[in-house]
């Protein structure tokens, strides 16, 4: 009996060779254009940050002490307010900053700072406390820290 059924199917297909073919060839085909649509494509080249850096502006790395919640509020950009954290409290160095969060690695970010006010940034020991502000707020505004008097008198005895 399973003798006289495998020859039925033998003889199926040969009587529909072309058929057959058919159907073979066009499963490797759906087969092939389902491997293609599903590979990677390829991504753009990337394009760094610093081009886009207007006249007179730096862009300077900040370490940044709460990097975790910056994580879950933060896209890739922003408007920030910066703090140096000191023994006695912290202190705000820097108010309305365009924060960028770092392309090739999304755990680093950086400023938008004018020329002249990033030594304010760079001197700063240690990591900042950002405080994400409305975008549409306007002009950046870097605190100077203030210079104390000295308690001491200083008089010529001569």
């Amino acid at each position: 009996m399973k003798s006289n059924w495998l020859e039925k199917v033998k003889a199926a297909i040969k009587d529909h060779q072309v058929l057959v073919a058919l159907l073979v060839l066009s499963g490797l085909t759906a087969t092939i254009v389902e491997l293609q649509s599903s590979a990677p494509t390829k991504t753009k080249s990337f394009e760094s940050p610093a081009t886009h850096i207007p006249d007179g502006f730096v862009l300077v790395p900040i370490e940044v002490q709460n990097p975790e919640a910056l994580d879950s509020i933060l896209g890739n950009f922003g408007v920030v307010d910066l703090f140096a954290s000191h023994p006695g409290g912290s202190r705000r160095i820097a108010r309305r900053v365009k924060i960028l969060r770092a392309p090739l690695n999304p755990n680093h970010f950086a400023v938008l700072a004018p020329e002249d006010e990033a030594p304010l940034l760079v001197r700063e020991p240690g990591p900042v406390t950002v405080a994400i502000q409305n975008p549409k707020s306007a002009g950046t505004d870097f605190v100077r820290p203030s210079r104390k008097r000295s308690r001491l008198h200083v008089e010529n005895l001569e």
